[in-house]
């Protein structure tokens, strides 16, 4: 249909299509691969951008982090806090002034504004202390914070302070103190550094920006501490559904190009959104050189285009002009069409077949003449089919008045015999009652030759007589029972011929049965194989009819339809013909 489609259309319609098709589709191909290539490099540039910020502001963070774990290991090793806490010498607040005087001094250098507060628990219960940077363990069961026993284990944790509305991030290092005389060490309490995650992971902004160019979430396994972007929990809910590459690795996600970081020993992860309007800006660059170019080709292409079909299609008009003119019958030779592609070359081969068709014409007309009058000739020595009949009837008077009925008998039949075999009335497929009819004039020219060796039974089932089948199909067969099974018998054998039709699942069958001879085993699958084979043999002419009637069966109705045989020696044979069921026009009506 597609073909059609095209070849519909003009030469120069389809040299426009086939010049745009070849020549757009490489452009389109060429500006797809320039515009992703560019793309891709944009991308690519704006990872590694988006990388280098990344590693700055981890780096940032982790140096941050150091400083404020040094500070807590001095504080952990301060000896005048140790001293303090194990001098049972003053009374607690005194002590809890000495010590809370370190914690300030120790953290002098470091209160930037992550800051949030560095508290000292004790866990010497016969030395109590109390201050503003000091208390005892039992006053921090009493906090959120304290509920993290595994976290501080691990020297870190994170909770939610105010109300759940402020993330803190908290440091703890234990204060232990060496026992000389036993070259141990005691535990004395804790130190603890809490940050403000806001200010701690808060991203910085470049210079001459008014805001950051990237978003921060921090979460860890349960839920999101911090974070830039509106509805985070929804957010980081999609992203863990999402394939990735782990820690590290930048990947599209809605509007951002987000990068995933863990925060090493501190059980957080971070993700930094970077927005795509970048992206979108560096693409929009991207069309601004591929586009012009593309319709810079384009119009080039097309120029090009028109004008060679232009020029390639107008000589072709003019060849097809010669065509229609010789179509008329006008054989004369007209200017050639110049050049030396197979367009002339065809033009100049149509001029020298005009000349030789208008000889050609010439020369057969005049053997059309001769040929009239041999058929004439030949037509003069045909003889008519009417003067077969007139012949038969003048035979059959003749025998009448010499009353030898059987004479005029058979003349009548064999009359009937000529008007089927010429197919004056019929046509190829004629109604089972007629085959029937014509078989019975058979069967009684063949009694009379034979002497009424056998006799016929007939076993038709009743309203099979109007199905239709192919003319011609059923005298074969009765005549190979005749000639091999009955008619070389004793003149005193009783030989009978049934001739059988029935429906049998959704078929019509027709058997021949005679009590013949019979045939061996071996001589039955030799027939069978002939009259089945594409090739004719030569030692099997003898049996061609009934090779005949099975091939145009299976012709015409398939493979699953034709001829069987079964045959027993000194029993009979038994011939089936098989066909579709083929209902007259009055069965149908019904």
């Amino acid at each position: 249909m597609k073909r059609l489609f095209i070849h519909s259309r003009s030469i120069y319609a389809q040299l426009v299509m086939y010049s745009l098709f070849i020549s757009l589709l490489p452009i389109i191909i060429i500006s797809g691969i320039m515009f992703q290539k560019l793309k891709s490099m944009v991308m690519e540039e704006l990872h590694e951008y988006h990388a280098q910020i990344a590693s700055q502001y981890c780096q940032n963070l982790e140096e941050k982090l150091e400083r404020y774990r040094m500070s807590l290991e001095f504080l952990s090793n301060n000896t005048i806090i140790l001293n303090t806490l194990t001098d049972q010498r003053g009374n607690p607040y005194q002590r809890g002034v000495i010590i809370s005087e370190e914690v300030n001094k120790s953290l002098l250098l470091e209160q930037g504004s992550e800051v949030r507060n560095c508290m000292v628990y004790s866990i010497m219960e016969e030395v109590p202390v109390y201050g503003v940077s000091v208390s005892m363990m039992q006053e921090a069961s009493r906090e959120v914070w304290y509920l993290k026993d595994r976290a501080m284990m691990e020297n870190w944790f994170s909770y939610f302070a105010l109300q759940k509305e402020k993330p803190v991030l908290s440091l703890v290092k234990n204060i232990e103190q060496l026992d000389t005389r036993n070259l141990k060490k005691n535990q004395l309490g804790i130190v603890k550094l809490d940050m403000d995650m806001e200010r701690l992971f808060s991203p910085a902004h470049l210079e001459g920006e008014a805001e950051a160019a990237y978003d921060v979430i921090v979460y860890d396994r349960d839920e999101v501490f911090y974070s830039t972007v509106k509805e985070a929990g929804e957010f980081l809910s999609y992203y863990k559904t999402l394939p990735g590459d782990g820690a590290g690795s930048f990947q599209d996600v809605g509007t951002f190009v987000v990068g995933q970081r863990d925060l090493e020993g501190y059980g957080l992860a971070l993700l930094l959104l970077f927005d795509n309007k970048e992206v979108l800006k560096r693409q929009q660059e991207s069309w601004v050189i591929v586009l012009p170019i593309a319709l810079a080709l384009t119009a080039i292409v097309l120029a090009f285009s028109y004008l060679y079909s232009k020029s390639f299609s107008s000589r072709i008009e003019r060849l097809v002009w010669k065509f229609k003119q010789a179509e008329t019958g006008d054989l004369g030779i007209r200017e050639p069409i110049q050049g030396n592609d197979e367009i002339a070359v065809l033009d100049r081969q149509f001029g020298h077949m005009l000349v030789q068709l208008d000889q050609l014409i010439k020369t057969n007309y005049i053997q059309q003449l001769e040929n009239k009058e041999t058929q004439l000739r030949n037509l003069q020595l045909q003889i008519n089919p009417h003067f077969l009949y007139n012949t038969l009837e003048t035979i059959s008077s003749i025998a009448a008045v010499r009353q030898v009925f059987v004479v005029c008998d058979m003349c009548q039949r064999l009359g009937e015999i000529f008007r089927y075999s010429l197919g004056k009335n019929y046509g190829e497929i004629v109604p089972l009652q007629q085959e029937l009819d014509h078989i019975k004039n058979y069967i009684f020219i063949q009694k009379i030759r034979y002497g009424n060796r056998f006799q016929v039974c007939y076993n038709i089932e009743a309203g099979s007589e109007q199905y239709k089948i192919m003319r011609f199909l059923l005298q074969p067969i009765v005549e190979n029972a005749i000639l091999h099974g009955l008619a070389g018998g004793n003149p005193g054998d009783a030989g009978i011929l049934e001739i059988a039709v029935a429906l049998h699942t959704n078929a019509l069958e027709i058997k021949v049965r005679d009590n013949g001879a019979g045939m061996e085993e071996q001589k039955v699958a030799e027939l069978l194989e002939y009259i089945n084979s594409g090739d004719i043999k030569e030692d099997a002419a003898k049996s061609i009819g009934i090779r005949n009637v099975n091939q145009r069966i299976k012709l015409a109705c398939g493979e699953k339809y034709g001829v069987t045989i079964e045959s027993y020696p000194a029993v009979g044979s038994c011939f089936t013909v098989r066909l579709p069921v083929i209902r007259g026009e009055e069965d149908n009506e019904t």
